[in-house]
């Protein structure tokens, strides 16, 4: 399992609230039909979030990253964007 976390920060809530309706109503369906596993969106503050998703391996998630790499530089005008990324280790459930 591969996780991949968004880290956004946008100059006003307006900007965050655009970024975060695009990833939920464009990017995360499209990519959930590519092979992503889960996607969430967290909200800090008013300008500020990220997003959490899975996949089955970094292959898959570089393939996806690959597919909207355009997509991402566009938005990064307006926002400021970090990724981190890693192999699952652990996960509790309860």
């Amino acid at each position: 399992m591969y996780s991949r976390v968004t880290e956004f920060q946008s100059s006003s809530k307006t900007h965050c609230d655009m970024i975060i309706a695009f990833f939920q109503n464009v990017m995360i369906p499209r990519n959930l039909k590519n092979g992503m596993l889960s996607s969430e969106i967290y909200r800090v503050s008013d300008t500020e979030g990220f997003l959490m998703s899975t996949f089955k391996s970094k292959n898959d998630a570089n393939s996806i990253m690959k597919m909207v790499a355009n997509e991402i530089n566009e938005v990064k005008g307006n926002i400021k964007i970090k990724f981190i990324e890693g192999e699952r280790v652990f996960r509790a459930d309860q």
